[in-house]
């Protein structure tokens, strides 16, 4: 009979990562989104728009609550309380300016000091965000075509679709 050496694999080191580290973040995507705010002169025009001061002593402004709420919308938050979760990150609190974040009935109690008003007005900021990011994706040559045709999205879930028949409405569990 004929023996067969037994190959035998070194066990492989047990390896574990720390994420204790200064300056690591897991929304590292708002990062950018900060810089372009920064670009588009965020804070300023938000001001300029709606004259929201508070107090001399006021740790936080109108524009500061306006800029957290966006923030946590971008990242996915659905209340208050998840988008001050989002902004208490300290390499975002750096980015932005903020010493700290405030709690989110704050929050709520400045976004009450504005007005319909001041909607509108918010409104027209937004609208102007808008033309000057458009005016400059023309300006830079790039094709636009894609941005600028139409696209239809269907919705509906009875039709065939690659991987079988959908269930619609049926609930088929």
């Amino acid at each position: 009979m004929k023996n067969i050496a037994k190959k035998y694999s070194k066990r492989q080191p047990k390896i574990k990562a720390e994420m204790s580290g200064k300056g690591l973040t897991v929304h590292a995507g708002l990062l950018p989104v900060l810089n372009f705010m920064g670009k588009l002169m965020f804070r300023e025009r938000v001001h300029e728009a709606v004259h929201k001061d508070r107090g001399a002593n006021a740790r936080y402004q109108f524009v500061d609550a306006v800029q957290m709420v966006v923030i946590g919308l971008i990242a996915g938050a659905t209340s208050m309380v998840e988008c001050m979760k989002v902004c208490t990150d300290e390499v975002l609190k750096k980015m932005s300016g903020w010493k700290e974040v405030p709690v989110d009935t704050t929050i709520g109690r400045i976004m009450k000091l504005a007005s319909q008003g001041d909607i509108v007005e918010l409104t027209g900021v937004i609208h102007r965000f808008r033309g000057k990011i458009w005016k400059r994706a023309v300006r830079s040559g790039h094709k636009l075509r894609s941005a600028l045709c139409e696209v239809w999205i269907d919705v509906d879930s009875t039709v065939d679709g690659v991987y079988g028949k959908q269930g619609g409405c049926r609930g088929r569990i």
